[in-house]
């Protein structure tokens, strides 16, 4: 199964067991894939009047293959690890707990080693 049909797939059971850090990682983890399939849209480009409050276009969005999602994921593990150890080092053992928390969750997704708390 692809990674983002997984992601999928896990975020409506975590919804429905009401698990908030495996929900907010997930939610997380989708938007940053989002993100990485948004491209630039050139100022001259052929941008509709929508009403009053701007413009509206149409562009095609980048295709990712799986290893690009795998990327994007690790870089979401590696943004957790250092907020973890920050946290370490300010004595903040709640965050510390939540970080490790999260990053549990992205090990489902990542190569284990990619995922596992430090």
């Amino acid at each position: 199964m692809p990674v983002r049909q997984a992601l999928r797939d896990d975020l409506k059971k975590a919804l429905k067991e009401r698990d908030k850090t495996a929900t907010a990682t997930i939610r997380s983890a989708l938007a940053a894939i989002a993100n990485a399939e948004a491209v630039p849209v050139p100022d001259d480009s052929q941008a509709l009047p929508l009403g009053t409050v701007g413009l509206s276009s149409d562009v095609e969005r980048r295709a990712l293959d799986p290893e690009d999602v795998r990327e994007i994921l690790r870089a979401e593990a590696a943004e957790r690890r250092t907020a973890l150890a920050e946290y370490q080092r300010a004595g903040q053992q709640a965050m510390a707990e939540r970080m490790r928390a999260e990053l549990q969750v992205l090990a489902r997704y990542v190569e284990p080693e990619e995922g596992r708390p430090s």
